[in-house]
């Protein structure tokens, strides 16, 4: 993956006229990751959506990772399919297929989605981002343009590709930090029918026209499972709410522990068509606006298996053959066990399709704009960890396990309307009732305990619909030791304190006496003034805990009180000994030493695999030489800590840990690894610390056994 260089320097308008006057653009990849979600899901700027492979790389870019961090992925790799008929000729254009590799090059047989040289554009309506733009739609927008008119990209030949649709795209990707969009990602494909524009002989119209979500969706933690290749991919389960038109797949047969009891889903929002909801959730507006019963599309799933030829899950290889899963009624119910159940058996590698249409027809120079989502849930938590008993799926999928999917799904559906306003009966998409803004989070830590302070910009926020400042109080997050093993430090830290207004509806009326400070709090290199803190005592040197303050409403004009997400504001921190100011001194207060002590492999912290082991230096001056020996004096390994800028340099902490996380300064955590990449064997180790400012040597030895 590569990022156009010009991307930081140039403003997104200069980069448009610069590739409007190239001579010949080409072909540019670029790849961005959510990440003001708790969804971390990957979107490229030639139709392809995820990160392919990362199953077998965790240090690539999360795919469809949620919670994010948790190393629990949704995806392989999805895309855009736009089937019709033009001038008698089927035609199906793809933006991603059925490939074992998913997209690796330019020119790739079924991936035709090409774009000319332009990146991705970032936006935000944050006023804080880098990103901040008036014209952003949500916290963070993806914007893209590709088109299926070129048969060669990069001096490549696109295999089966001679007669294209001359679709050009514009894809918009919306995501929010709210708590009830944790899961939510919303994709707007605007289309428009160029034929006329970058055809020779002219244009054509586009008749019977289908639109389908192409998705190879499988629920795995990357981090705990042991399987690769074809039984990574053979344990899902996959199925369907008629309801909310909402595709989902499952864990259905792993025996991975932890568990990944989560979903991940497709959704079909709608489309806009002629200025009518094309869609047969609108079907009442489209009858309204002349439109009869056989006028009203079909949405529905299709699926094959990965590499089957005939049967009921044929793997679709041509154009004749694509089109016919997008536009062929298919009984989903027919096969409803089968679906679910197949992954028990190890025989599960389904494929997806969400497909929708037919639109009767898209004339040369029109544009549709079609919706879609991808969301991902929890189970609940009686479904966490849950081993069936028997040879079914009912257990691991069920109206209940769903539950959480389905208020998500829901959720997309709301934010898709939008607001309606009553006095102009104009719709305005994606406008909903708000919480509060999230609070700014700092963690000061010191030895055993953390302190956190936030900000009140929360109580100040307008909610964009009322036009009232309706914040009610906070919310005060902390997870469990040990929870990041589980893969739930993400999503599942324990409620510990609110604090809310007297006299409203929602909370206790507790007030904010207890912790609203008397005056603010100023940081060097801050200029956040911190209003509000509270006090963790008791915590346990060496491991990860989050931390989290949420604001929330007070729901007024007869809705649910809204909550501001539990992960916008995160912070990771791992408690230990403060930097060693004394460390030249000779009391036993100020000794260097490791734990724990012995080690025993897989620890209790300890991933789950040889690289993510964790052991600690504590006591440390800020600036140290941290060397390992063995008994017979051979150097094993070198350390070099930094406190100032130290942020866990080893596997564990890139595999089981966030970005935004917290040391305390005088500790250094090593993965038992030699300079060689080798594991340590049994035995009795020695090490040194040296004072980089002092030149003050420290000495010790710990032991590991197997």
């Amino acid at each position: 993956m590569t990022n156009n260089p010009l991307r930081t320097s140039l403003s997104f308008a200069l980069l448009l006229t610069l590739f409007a006057v190239t001579a010949q653009a080409q072909q540019v990849f670029e790849r961005k990751t959510v990440e003001v979600s708790n969804m971390g899901i990957s979107y490229t700027n030639v139709g392809a959506i995820g990160t392919p492979g990362r199953q077998n790389n965790p240090g690539l870019a999360p795919s469809m990772e949620f919670p994010a961090g948790s190393g629990t992925e949704h995806l392989f790799e999805a895309g855009l399919w736009i089937g019709a008929i033009r001038d008698g000729v089927t035609t199906v254009s793809t933006g991603a297929v059925t490939n074992p590799s998913g997209y690796t090059r330019a020119g790739q047989a079924g991936y035709e989605f090409t774009n000319d040289g332009m990146p991705i554009m970032e936006r935000s309506s944050l006023p804080d981002s880098d990103f901040f733009s008036p014209d952003a739609v949500s916290h963070q927008d993806f914007v893209a343009e590709f088109s299926d008119r070129r048969d060669v990209v990069s001096g490549r030949p696109i295999a089966d590709h001679e007669d294209p649709l001359y679709a050009d795209v514009r894809m918009e990707a919306y995501n929010w930090n709210f708590g009830f969009t944790d899961g939510i990602s919303i994709i707007k494909y605007e289309i428009t029918n160029n034929s006329h524009e970058h055809r020779s002989g002219g244009g054509f119209t586009w008749e019977d026209v289908y639109f389908g979500m192409y998705s190879d969706l499988v629920v795995r933690n990357i981090n705990t499972t042991e399987e690769s290749g074809s039984a990574f991919f053979n344990k899902g389960g996959v199925g369907y709410i008629d309801s909310l038109y909402t595709l989902y797949a499952f864990d259905s047969g792993s025996t991975d522990f932890p568990r990944t009891d989560t979903y991940g889903a497709t959704v079909v929002l709608g489309a806009e068509y002629r200025d009518v909801n094309f869609h047969p959730r609108y079907s009442d507006e489209m009858l309204a606006e002349g439109y009869g019963e056989d006028d009203i599309p079909t949405v529905g799933p299709r699926f094959w298996k990965f590499g089957q030829t005939g049967g009921s899950f044929n793997q679709p290889r041509t154009d004749s053959e694509r089109y016919a899963v997008l536009s062929e009624d298919w009984d989903y119910t027919d096969f409803e066990d089968q679906l679910r159940e197949d992954g028990q058996d190890a025989d599960g590698n389904y494929i997806q399709l969400h497909r929708f249409g037919p639109v009767p027809e898209v004339e040369p120079g029109e544009t549709i704009t079609v919706y879609f989502a991808y969301v991902a849930a929890l189970k609940p938590e009686e479904f966490q960890n849950l081993i069936p008993f028997d040879n079914t799926a009912d257990q691991l999928d069920n109206p209940e396990s769903r539950r959480l999917l389905k208020e998500t799904a829901d959720w997309a559906f709301r934010l898709f309307e939008g607001f309606e306003d009553p006095e102009t009966d104009e719709r305005q998409r994606f406008l909903v009732p708000e919480p509060p803004e999230v609070p700014r989070l700092r963690v000061e830590l010191d030895a055993g305990k953390a302190t956190l302070y936030w900000d009140r910009r929360a109580e100040e926020t307008v909610d964009p619909v009322s036009g009232e400042k309706d914040f009610d109080g906070y919310r005060i997050y902390r997870s469990k030791p040990g929870s990041d093993l589980t893969g739930d430090i993400a999503f599942g830290p324990e409620l510990i304190r609110e604090y809310d207004t007297p006299g409203t509806p929602v909370g206790y009326g507790t007030g904010f006496d207890d912790i609203r400070l008397s005056e603010p709090v100023l940081f060097e290199d801050d200029d956040t003034e911190y209003w509000y803190s509270y006090t963790f005592d008791g915590l346990l040197s060496g491991w990860q805990y989050q931390f989290s303050v949420t604001a929330f409403d007070r729901g007024d004009a007869g809705r649910e009180s809204l909550e501001s997400s539990r992960t916008a504001n995160a912070v990771r921190v791992f408690p230990g000994t403060a930097v060693n100011e004394n460390f030249e001194s000779d009391d036993p207060e100020y000794k260097v030493g490791v734990y724990p002590n012995p080690y025993r492999i897989n620890a209790a912290w300890d991933g789950g695999t040889e690289f993510t082991r964790k052991i600690n230096f504590r006591n440390l001056p800020a600036r140290a030489e941290i060397r390992i020996y063995t008994l017979a004096g051979d150097i094993v390994a070198t350390l070099h800590h930094e406190a100032e800028n130290y942020d866990g340099d080893i596997r564990w902490y890139r595999e089981l840990s966030g970005s935004n996380r917290v040391f305390s300064g005088g500790e250094h955590s090593w993965d038992l690894l030699t300079k060689a990449n080798q594991n340590l064997s049994t035995g009795l180790y020695l090490f040194s610390v040296r004072d980089r400012e002092s030149g003050h040597v420290q000495t010790g030895k710990f032991a590991i056994i197997k």
